[in-house]
């Protein structure tokens, strides 16, 4: 059987991510040289080669998608994290089947484990467990329902683009979206929560916000509706909650050449706001980072029986 990086994780005593990183030559790891150099040694000393396909273990994961396979092309945030996951769960050997939600019936096979993409409602989770004894959540706050998840730090990635963008701008806005899950549970949006908050919190206007449904056009429609204001009454900046929304808003003041409102775009996956011209200030989700967390989290939950928990991956300010 041909070696995976869980071999050398276990091995090594760290994680997978960790381990998938240091062999990739990852620039941001921040890891001590020890660590790395005890990695790739056993790397060499079991002969791993990270370009052959890695043998399955004899486990098979479904990765289950609360998209659709339309609705995933509009949003590359959903795209992206899909990709990484199924990328880390090839480095890590696992055998893989993606699904959409509404479609679980078609595992005919049993499945070991489950990484959820996407948020879901109690009983969605709850059917799933129907199939695997172990699901671990990918940018979805399962842990009321004892299942393990990962989920970007929203309170956090917020805060930073509301404290860089306060000493310049008195009045801030946001363009949020609504969301719902299969089985049409409202999602609370921790993005413009943190944000009311926040607004509250600092006495700003806290009623400067639009709701969209996360795509291209809904940000267009929302950035025209702000347009339409008073000069004195638009925010002078405004957070945008994910990046297709961002290229709507932004083309909306391209088109109005005398508009001045600052955008700051919520994901810049793959660095996609460096690519909107002008370039766009943006919180960028560590959406790789995210799926190597998952795919570890469901190796360790496979092997262990512990309590579930819930891994907050840090978001970062990205000025251009």
């Amino acid at each position: 059987m041909a070696v995976t990086l869980k071999n050398i994780a276990d091995e090594a005593g760290v994680s997978l991510a960790t381990v998938s990183r240091v062999l990739n030559n990852d620039p941001q790891l921040s890891v001590s040289p020890e660590t790395r150099e005890r990695i790739v040694t056993i790397a060499q000393r079991l002969d791993y080669n990270k370009r052959r396909r890695q043998s399955p273990i004899n486990r098979r994961l479904a990765i289950v998608e609360w998209y659709s396979t339309e609705h995933e092309l509009s949003d590359l945030y959903y795209l992206n994290l899909r990709l990484n996951v199924e990328r880390a769960a090839q480095e890590a050997g696992y055998s893989t089947a993606t699904v959409f939600a509404g479609n679980l019936t078609s595992l005919a096979d049993s499945v070991d484990g489950i990484v959820a993409i996407g948020k879901y409602s109690a009983r969605q989770l709850e059917k799933m467990k129907r199939y695997a004894d172990v699901i671990v959540d990918v940018d979805g706050d399962a842990l009321a329902q004892s299942i393990p998840c990962v989920v970007p730090d929203f309170v956090g990635g917020i805060t930073q683009a509301v404290d860089y963008l306060a000493p310049q701008h008195q009045r801030i806005g946001m363009i949020a979206g609504q969301e719902t899950t299969g089985d049409q549970e409202t999602v609370v949006d921790l993005r413009l929560k943190t944000f009311v908050n926040l607004m509250q919190e600092r006495k700003r206007p806290d009623n400067l916000t639009w709701l969209g449904d996360y795509s291209d056009h809904s940000g267009y429609e929302q950035m025209q509706a702000i347009l339409q204001l008073p000069v004195d009454q638009r925010p002078t900046a405004v957070i945008v909650a994910n990046d297709a929304m961002s290229i709507g808003a932004n083309r909306a003041l391209q088109e109005d050449s005398a508009a001045e409102i600052k955008l700051i775009s919520f994901g810049d996956v793959a660095g996609v706001a460096n690519y909107i011209y002008p370039p766009l200030d943006a919180i960028h989700v560590p959406t790789d980072q995210m799926a190597m967390i998952g795919i570890d989290l469901i190796s360790k939950y496979m092997n262990n029986q512990l309590a579930p928990e819930r891994v907050v991956v840090g978001t970062q300010l990205v000025t251009r």
